[in-house]
């Protein structure tokens, strides 16, 4: 049996998803990260299939979704970027807490999400050593390069963007995983995404494993091509997730 229990971590608003025999013993840690204009409960399928394997999952709302949202700017993604960095500006809180309580087996923590969440996490692995396996779903590990894809599309299409968004999104830099491949450090890292992807474009993280994968630190770096799939994650590749984490964390 699979218990689902929300609570706030600080104001961060999550659901914490176990399996209900083992709530209160350490087990390894995935913290699931949902996309854009989605929210914490529309990743419960794949936090239920992570606690079937013994894993603790925290599903966080990231700012203005879920429980916190709030209108999006008519600047073209700069609510977008917002949540992305709200994201990695919480994680440390959530790690502190379930070590505070002394709830993570062994320092076994994940990282994985859909699209946005996929993104976050990349970020993530750039300042995080202590994440020991990570899952990047639909999301681009170039942000600098889909960053300047909204900039571009954003003036075909005559949307105003300050001239200086470049520079007001240059914190991107510092978390691109793309421009630090190297933090990868030898950790297990799952790509997935679909060659007819209408949203995030396939080949920003194709051309990314293409470049890497035979880097030293790039060992335990994999990429499954969803040949045709289009921006949508279904039952097959969500047990391969759960599956992914569960023979790394556990």
């Amino acid at each position: 049996m699979i218990k689902i229990e929300a609570k706030k971590i600080q104001d961060i608003p999550i659901l914490e998803v176990n399996a209900a025999a083992q709530l209160t013993a350490p087990r390894p840690l995935v913290v699931f990260y949902h996309g854009w204009r989605s929210n914490k409960e529309l990743v419960l399928t794949q936090a239920r299939k992570l606690a079937q394997h013994a894993i603790r999952v925290v599903l966080p709302d990231a700012d203005n979704h879920g429980e916190r949202l709030q209108p999006v700017s008519t600047l073209p993604s700069f609510t977008f970027w917002n949540s992305i960095q709200g994201n990695l500006a919480e994680f440390s809180r959530i790690i502190q807490y379930y070590q505070d309580h002394q709830l993570i087996l062994n320092g076994q923590i994940g990282v994985g999400g859909y699209s946005m969440g996929g993104m976050t996490t990349g970020a993530l692995l750039t300042h995080h050593p202590e994440i020991k396996a990570a899952a990047i779903i639909m999301g681009t590990p170039n942000l600098d390069a889909y960053a300047a894809l909204v900039r571009q599309t954003a003036a075909q299409h005559h949307l105003y963007l300050p001239a200086d968004m470049a520079l007001l999104t240059s914190w991107l830099d510092h978390y691109d995983l793309n421009q630090h491949p190297a933090k990868i450090d030898h950790r297990p890292v799952l790509f997935w995404h679909g060659t007819a992807d209408e949203r995030i474009p396939y080949h920003q993280a194709r051309d990314f494993f293409d470049r890497v994968h035979h880097e030293p630190y790039a060992e335990q770096v994999a990429f499954i091509t969803g040949y045709h799939a289009k921006h949508l994650v279904k039952v097959p590749l969500m047990n391969k997730i759960a599956n992914f984490f569960d023979y790394y964390l556990n």
